[in-house]
């Protein structure tokens, strides 16, 4: 069996594969957001994800810990390794402190701000791009790009935010934090980050049909519906 899901949020995702494995289906790869899954006993396995020190790679130290520790590597994904560990072994948690519960949450922090910062660079390259040229073929490519990447910016500082507030959290557990500094919530709305999404696809699909053409207005003319939604939510929390 095959899910399509789509996760910035380790946390959900790791909760998503053990509602999943509590059904009787065993996560067993990952590619692009396919999880692929087997038939396995209801509760059989709990699974982790965490964070890795390269991409789509594992060190050959952090494997013989995992397998002294009981744990199989399911897969790495970029920043991330999907873990698992039989139920009938005892509970599966990875940071039990508060301290390496900080190191953690901190790594995938900056994971995700060095990320942000990536995407924003492509992101004023292709607005560059957009403005140095004529040809209509390469602006809508490029609106296509800038779309697109403005939805993930979005989707990334959110996660920045809810990242912030669990460091927020134990930092005060571990008394190096007042509760005053608490921030653990974006203001910025998903429905942007999904107007956009919509408006990038709407420029990706062709112009040389009367149906494609229609498809593409439906597209935009639900971006611009969603985008409107997401800045009047936006501003509805900042008020608040």
């Amino acid at each position: 069996m095959v899910r399509f899901r789509l996760y910035a949020n380790k946390d959900e995702e790791t909760a998503y594969l053990n509602e999943m494995a509590a059904r009787g289906y065993a996560m067993t790869g990952f590619f692009a957001g396919f999880y692929s899954f087997e038939k396995c006993r209801p509760g059989e396995f709990i699974y982790q994800v965490d964070i890795t020190e390269g991409w789509f790679r594992v060190s050959s130290d952090y494997r013989e810990f995992m397998q002294e520790m009981g744990v199989e590597i399911i897969c790495p994904w970029g920043m991330w390794v999907i873990l698992r560990k039989k139920a009938a072994e005892g509970s599966f948690v990875l940071y039990t402190d508060v301290e390496s519960g900080i190191e953690h949450y901190t790594k995938i922090k900056k994971m995700f701000k060095t990320a942000t910062m990536l995407e924003l660079i492509c992101l004023i390259m292709e607005i560059a791009l957009a403005g140095s040229t004529t040809d209509k073929a390469t602006i809508a490519m490029a609106l296509a790009f800038i779309s697109l990447v403005g939805a993930i910016v979005i989707v990334f500082l959110r996660e920045i935010a809810r990242v912030n507030g669990i460091l927020a959290q134990l930092r005060e557990r571990a008394g190096q934090e007042s509760p005053g500094n608490r921030c653990g919530k974006s203001n910025v709305s998903l429905l942007l980050s999904l107007g956009l999404t919509l408006n990038g696809i709407g420029y990706l699909i062709p112009t040389g049909s009367t149906l494609y053409a229609a498809v593409r207005g439906i597209l935009h003319g639900l971006a611009i519906v969603f985008m409107g939604l997401g800045i009047i939510s936006t501003l509805w929390k900042r008020e608040d």
